[in-house]
């Protein structure tokens, strides 16, 4: 490598474009990974799965592949290769969401979302990694929360349109059309991003703790901010996965109601959140970086009264209103949480060090909608169509109180172990 190469980075004006696409690739990810949820009710009373089954497929089925994956194909995002990684991924994830449409059984759906999840699973490193080689460390946050609109976006996206397409053509032709949007951005993602960027060349510092990917578990702060966006996860994936049955099971309303409604309403406080957070951290870490965790233990707690009353007040538009304000917890804490992880991790190492990130947040977070889904099944003797709501108030709450623990302890260090960054 030359070191005209190894000096190579995109220019501003390319790199924010680079930075849109990706919001758009993270929108396609996130909507193809909410769909069989935003679909959960016509799919389980086709195939005649259970809430704990449908925990499973969106939960287990899905997110232990992607953890697994994402670790393995981040250490090729770590050479450069962030365009042939993206697109790749975007249209092995596209075809296997097409794939789904096609399923006669819950065993058949699990090994298409595997399928999804093998190709989903190096996308978001490579992209956070693209982030980090391209901006400098102060200005991380308002890129990362571009790319994190995808979540908000990708949710509205798959809520309203999933919705109303399943509405008027069927379930099954809703993963066909979603997929194959996926597949027709893949060219446009290897255009732009290009195949290969040169990463920075130099010796690592003698203490080269990150040179292996579950080295970076031997840096305490590293691991107090992942517990504590493990937690968010949790919770996150939960209402993820069964908001939408709930609010047709406890309110009434139809899937294309849920869309329009609860997709508008996440998709605007998702949106403001991420932008208002990715803003407000970059000026703030710029005084002092540990405001990129406390920042996020903050929002999470001032946001907690509306994530135990969403599940509990009886008005419709109430309901969704503060679920809507308690996604905005699982969307806003990824930007800061990211430029956080990245300060602590060497250029060569920080896609492996987004994927070990979303490794634990993945597999942790697997559990969420699988001890939701129990819960619910449960209680459903006893409650009957409440018994989801009981559920979600249990784990919810308590997923989001243990995170503003982890994120304030994990400042306490922080400082201390952050590396050079270039």
């Amino acid at each position: 490598m030359t070191s005209t190469a190894v000096a190579e980075v995109h220019a501003p004006r390319r790199a924010w474009a680079a930075v849109g696409l990706l919001a758009v690739v993270g929108t396609l990810n996130y909507a193809d990974r909410f769909l069989p949820a935003v679909l959960a009710e016509p799919i389980k009373t086709e195939l005649a799965l259970s809430d704990t089954a449908i925990g499973v497929i969106n939960g287990f089925g899905f997110l232990v592949v992607y953890a697994v994956l994402g670790i393995a194909i981040a250490r090729i995002a770590d050479r450069g290769a962030f365009g042939l990684v993206v697109s790749a991924c975007l249209t092995l994830w596209g075809a296997m969401t097409m794939v789904g449409g096609a399923v006669q059984s819950g065993f058949q759906l699990a090994l298409t979302r595997v399928g999804v999840a093998i190709g989903e699973a190096g996308s978001t490193p490579a992209a956070h990694a693209y982030v980090a080689r391209n901006f400098a460390p102060e200005r991380r946050a308002a890129p990362l929360a571009v790319i994190t609109l995808s979540i908000p976006l990708a949710s509205a996206a798959s809520l309203i349109g999933g919705g109303l397409l399943a509405q008027s053509l069927g379930w099954r032709a809703t993963f066909v059309v979603m997929g194959l949007i996926s597949v027709l951005f893949a060219p446009l993602v290897l255009l732009v991003l290009g195949g290969r960027q040169a990463m920075p060349a130099g010796p690592r510092p003698a203490d080269d703790r990150l040179a292996r990917p579950w080295d970076l578990l031997r840096t305490p702060s590293f691991v107090v901010i992942v517990c504590g966006a493990a937690c968010v996860s949790v919770a996150g994936y939960s209402l993820t996965t069964f908001a939408p049955a709930f609010l047709v099971r406890s309110h009434g309303m139809s899937l294309g109601e849920v869309g329009l409604q609860y997709g508008m309403a996440s998709g605007v406080t998702g949106i403001l959140g991420l932008l208002v957070v990715g803003r407000v951290a970059d000026r703030l870490a710029a005084r002092d970086p540990r405001w990129l965790l406390w920042l996020v233990a903050a929002l999470t707690a001032a946001l907690l009264p509306f994530s135990a009353a969403a599940f509990v007040v009886g008005s419709q538009t109430l309901c969704v209103v503060f679920i809507a304000l308690s996604y905005v917890v699982g969307t806003a804490y990824m930007a800061p949480s990211i430029a956080a992880i990245q300060r602590l991790a060497l250029p060569a190492q920080r896609a492996t060090a987004s994927a070990v990130f979303l490794f634990f947040g993945a597999i942790l977070g697997a559990v969420g909608p699988f001890v939701t889904g129990l819960i619910s099944d449960a209680l459903t003797a006893e409650l009957g169509s409440a018994a989801l709501g009981r559920a979600l108030l249990i784990v919810v709450p308590t997923m989001q109180v243990i995170a503003v623990g982890c994120y304030l302890a994990a400042s306490r260090r922080f400082l201390r172990e952050a590396v050079e960054s270039v």
